[in-house]
Parts: C-alpha cells; structure tokens; sequence
C-alpha cells in the first residue's frame, strides 16, 4: 500500500478520508487533507485525486471543481494554482496510461477523448484498460474503461465478455451495453442486455431499457411490443425513435392505439425535437417516411380517438413540424 499522499503525490501518507467511500478512502497527507476539505485542492491535487477515485465523488464533483481542476467554491485561498496545473489532453496523448487517468477524470466521455484512443494501438490501448478494470472495482472508474472499450472496438470482445462477469455487483448496464453494441457481435450483445433487464423491477426496466438503444436496431421495436407497461413515458418513445423506427410500425401503433400510439407520438416527437445526449450525437431519422397527406390524415384520426390534452398537444406539434419528419419543406 502506498505511503505517497493520493493528492500531491509528494508528502507521506497522514490521514484516511473515507466520507466519499469507506472502502477506498482517500490516503492524504495533513495539507491535501486540509485543503479537500476546504475544496481548496490546486488542479494537479484535484485531478490525481479524480483519477484514482473518481471525478463525481462529493468532495471532488463539478459543484467545487472544473475538469481542469479549477476550484470554484473554495473555503479558503487556493494556493498557487497555476504553479500546480492538471494535464492536458495534448501532453497526455502518446501515454496510453496517462491518457486513461485523464479520461477518467472527464465529466463526460467526449469525442476528442475518443479519437485520442482510436490513435492508440488497440492491443497496448486493451492491455491498458484490462489491467485497469482488475486494479479497481468503483462503477463509475469501470463504466469510463468500458466506453474507452466501446471506442476501440472489437479488439476488446473477450474483455467486454469478461466484463459481463462483473454485472451486476461492479458494473452498469448503461456502460455494458455501449462496450456490448460496439465490440460483441449483435446477437450476443443485444440478447445480454434484454436477459439483463428481465433481471429488473418495472422502475428500473423503465430506466435502463434506454441501454437498448446502443444498438440501434429495429429488434428494440419488438422488444418494446413485448414489453411495455404503464406508465407510458417519453422513454418508451424516445427508445424506439434511436432503434431504426419506420413509419410502417408507426402506423400500425397509431392504429393499434394505447399504449404503442402513445409511443409512436413521442417518437415522432423525439425525432424532432432530439433532447437527449444520444439523439442528438446519431440524429436518427423516420424511416420509409409517407407523404405529408398521409401523414396527417393517420395523426388526426388517432387524435379523434384518443381526445385527451397529451395527444392533441403531440400530434399538434408533429403536425406543425412535418418537415422534419419527411424531408419537404
């Protein structure tokens, strides 16, 4: 066990934070302990810290620090940050272990960060991440290596297999089922995540079917008609417009009415108005799209049927942004 403050990485060892997590308490010199408490640290104290326990720590997240490290709400004066800057992307990039440590500590795993590890050579950029995933057992530090495995593919099958091995006690479904959409070959991918699901409660199942949507296949379709339950939600529809939506199955769920014409509405609504970080990255489009009368005529008719405020609102709202939908203006 190390003897080296976690923060500075410079003093000795002094005192044991375990606040944000009595397993892996943060090992500190009386310095570093005092400034993490005064949410006071400088950048590289910040970031040494974000890299081994994670950036979304209480003491740690993005209401007292930047992803630079920057202390926004400080008890106290940082001292001499700028003597004491994090890494950046660029001096990090040819240092495959270095750059793990970096997109670790990233609030979100970006598209620069990704292209940064598509540079790597994927078979020391796999060993990287394996030894990684074996050294820790935190959710969120496994969930940033999976995405580093779904950006590099199918080099990582047998990690991504291996990774199911950990789920559900030291991995989320969310991360499996990206690194599972880009690395196993669909059916295997597709199908661990739908016997994953059936594993979870209502309210769950209602939160993580958006892991379906990784896949972006038109089998989430079917799922959802196998599947779906009430409450009817925006999930529902924003899951099928992700998953190779037509408007043959809009029709037929606008016909069949509640609850799929509630989620054919939402998708169509969904299509226009992208709302989620996943939607709006793929920009998905209404397939076999009809003509603008046909259109209408299919959402008038299910809002006569089911005259209720959130049919008429939705169907309105489609109807004013046709074009989007079918491509005329």
């Amino acid at each position: 066990m190390s003897q080296t403050c976690e923060a500075c990485e410079n003093a000795r060892v002094e005192k044991l934070e375990s606040c944000d997590n009595e397993a892996a308490p943060y090992r500190l010199c009386s310095a570093c302990f005092t400034r993490l408490h005064h949410r006071a640290l400088r950048p590289i104290e910040w970031y040494n810290l974000a890299k081994r326990h994670g950036w979304w720590q209480h003491l740690l997240h993005d209401d007292f620090y930047g992803d630079d490290g920057t202390a926004f709400q400080p008890d106290c004066e940082v001292q001499s940050p700028e003597l004491y800057p994090a890494p950046t992307l660029q001096e990090v990039a040819g240092d495959p272990e270095a750059l793990l440590d970096f997109t670790i500590t990233r609030w979100r795993f970006s598209e620069t960060v990704a292209r940064m590890w598509q540079d790597q050579p994927a078979t020391i950029a796999l060993n990287v991440v394996t030894r990684r995933f074996a050294q820790n057992q935190q959710v969120g530090i496994r969930s940033a290596l999976l995405d580093v495995a779904a950006t590099i593919g199918q080099h990582c099958e047998g990690f991504v297999r291996y990774a199911w091995g950990e789920y559900p006690e030291s991995v989320d479904l969310s991360s499996m089922a990206r690194a599972s959409a880009s690395c196993l070959p669909f059916r295997e991918g597709f199908d661990q995540v739908v016997d994953a699901l059936k594993g979870r409660d209502e309210r769950e199942r209602r939160q993580l079917m958006f892991s379906l949507s990784y896949f972006r296949s038109s089998e989430a379709l079917d799922w959802i008609e196998r599947n779906i339950f009430s409450p009817i939600t925006e999930d529902w529809g924003r899951l099928a417009a992700a998953s190779e939506l037509d408007w043959t199955r809009v029709a037929k769920w606008l016909d069949l009415g509640r609850p799929l014409s509630l989620v054919a509405l939402d998708a169509l609504a969904a299509l226009i108005r992208t709302r989620t970080p996943l939607l709006r990255v793929w920009s998905p489009r209404l397939l076999r799209v009809p003509d603008s009368e046909t259109l209408a005529i299919a959402l008038r008719s299910c809002a006569e049927k089911d005259p209720v405020p959130r049919v008429e609102r939705i169907t309105g709202f489609i109807l004013d942004h046709a074009s989007c939908l079918i491509g005329v203006s």
